[in-house]
């Protein structure tokens, strides 16, 4: 039982203090891929047990899902779909985050989406680390299809990675 305890605190500690970061804190300059997957590991290590590869990226741009490097660099656009892509990729698959990213576009400039996403996916983390029954706060301006949709995704992400943070010692 203590140990169980221990490995709960261990594993609540371990994105605590989690945060993507936000649009424009993202480089709106061409990175190489290396210099890509760097930027989004190191900003998705504490949630994801695989980091982003080559070939992942590449099969990301395959189908459409991250925009294509431009003159073989890496811009903000992409770098916010391939930090969603990152998060989601343990539950969802790449066709289906590909269908929630052209919902979003239909609706909501990148800049808006992504740093909505953020916000939801932090506050599915603390709930689904810090369970207290409570409802997660409402961040969303306005309930559409697409808020649902999100919190929906969220919510699946972040409960998965609780698990498998738990249950992997």
């Amino acid at each position: 039982m203590h140990n169980d305890l221990c490995l709960l605190k261990y594993v609540r500690s371990s994105v605590k203090d989690f945060r993507l970061p936000r649009y424009a804190e993202l480089p709106n300059f061409g990175l190489y891929l290396e210099q890509a997957l760097k930027v989004i590991n190191e900003a998705l290590s504490p949630v994801i047990s695989e980091p982003i590869t080559k070939p992942m990226m590449n099969n990301y741009v395959k189908h459409g899902v991250v925009p294509a490097a431009q003159q073989k660099r890496y811009y903000r656009d992409s770098l916010c779909y391939a930090l969603v892509m990152g998060a989601l990729k343990p539950v969802f698959t790449v066709e289906q985050v590909g269908e929630f990213f052209c919902i979003q576009r239909e609706t909501y400039p990148i800049q808006v989406a992504y740093d909505f996403f953020c916000t939801e996916f932090e506050n599915a983390l603390h709930a689904a680390f810090n369970f207290t029954g409570e409802a997660l706060p409402s961040v969303e301006t306005m309930r559409t299809d697409q808020t649902i949709l999100v919190r929906a995704m969220v919510l699946a992400a972040a409960n998965t990675v609780f698990v498998t943070k738990t249950l992997t010692r």
